[in-house]
């Protein structure tokens, strides 16, 4: 395993967006105009029939909400099958177009895998909360864990602190298990592998030096995150709200188109260049070996 510094996940990250850019456009555009014409074919009648069921018979209400899921899988699929062709390419070399139908496959195998894993670590989470819950009615007393006494404000500061502490934990748990399994996408692509379990377990070996680096490179860039979000619609806000009015006609799907321009791709671009290099930072591969 090899040490990450924020510097070397930060520069590799920048340097792989800088020399795969024109990939990421290409390949991550074309799955979105395909993710969105899927989803014109599969939804297009699930609204109406979600609208006509209230009030009737749930089972179409039922059935429409398996069209969501559907179209939400296969966009994910889709979505992160051009991920490891960008990943392929930028880590690895050769030709993105030969590697569609492995990156499909592993693509759906990566998103079943992700909600096996989400699920059960829901599950875990909450029998988690349900012993801690216990513990605090043990140490808090059943006063201070009513709904009553916490909507009058007459919980103890304890209780309070308690449930912050725990909501923070929580968050810091997520930000810290997925961290460990960042690079699985990165590691599948360069074994050209479709078994996401493996990757886990491989991701969960590599990062192992740098968890809590990981988990800081991912909090400092969502932060730029939301600055860089702040500054352009700052920036941007007169003009494009102008453009967008009720009256501003073509105008308005212009304005919202340079918004999410500006806004959307930068976004993409930078988060599928965040596991690269992270796994670039942590590899023991020779520099010379990635960013053919």
């Amino acid at each position: 395993m090899v040490k990450m510094s924020l510097g070397a996940a930060f520069s590799e990250t920048f340097t792989f967006l800088r020399t795969n850019w024109m990939q990421m456009l290409l390949w991550l555009g074309g799955a979105v105009v395909v993710a969105c014409v899927l989803g014109w074919l599969l939804l297009r009648n699930s609204m109406g029939a979600m609208m006509m069921a209230q009030g009737g018979d749930p089972s179409a209400a039922f059935g429409a909400l398996g069209s969501f899921f559907l179209f939400a899988f296969i966009a994910g699929t889709i979505v992160f099958a051009a991920s490891l062709l960008i990943w392929r390419t930028g880590l690895v070399g050769g030709e993105p177009a030969s590697d569609v139908g492995w990156g499909l496959g592993a693509g759906a195998a990566y998103m079943l895998a992700m909600i096996v894993v989400y699920f059960a670590t829901i599950i875990a989470m909450y029998i988690v909360l349900l012993l801690v819950g216990l513990l605090a009615f043990a140490v808090f007393g059943a006063s201070g864990m009513s709904l009553e006494s916490l909507a009058t404000g007459g919980a103890s500061a304890g209780l309070i602190f308690f449930g912050v502490l725990i909501y923070i934990a929580i968050i810091i748990f997520f930000l810290w298990f997925f961290g460990r399994l960042s690079v699985a996408g990165p590691i599948m692509a360069v074994t050209r592998s479709a078994n996401p379990f493996s990757a886990f377990a491989e991701s969960w070996r590599m990062t192992g030096a740098s968890q809590w680096t990981i988990v800081g490179f991912n909090l400092l860039m969502g932060i730029l995150f939301i600055v860089f979000i702040f500054v352009v619609s700052l920036l941007l806000g007169s003009v494009t709200g102008a453009m967008m009015t009720p009256g501003a006609g073509a105008g308005s799907m212009i304005g919202g188109l340079i918004a999410a321009l500006l806004i959307y791709v930068p976004s993409v671009l930078v988060s599928v260049s965040m596991p690269a290099g992270v796994y670039r930072s942590i590899s023991t591969k020779a520099g010379s070996d990635v960013f053919a």
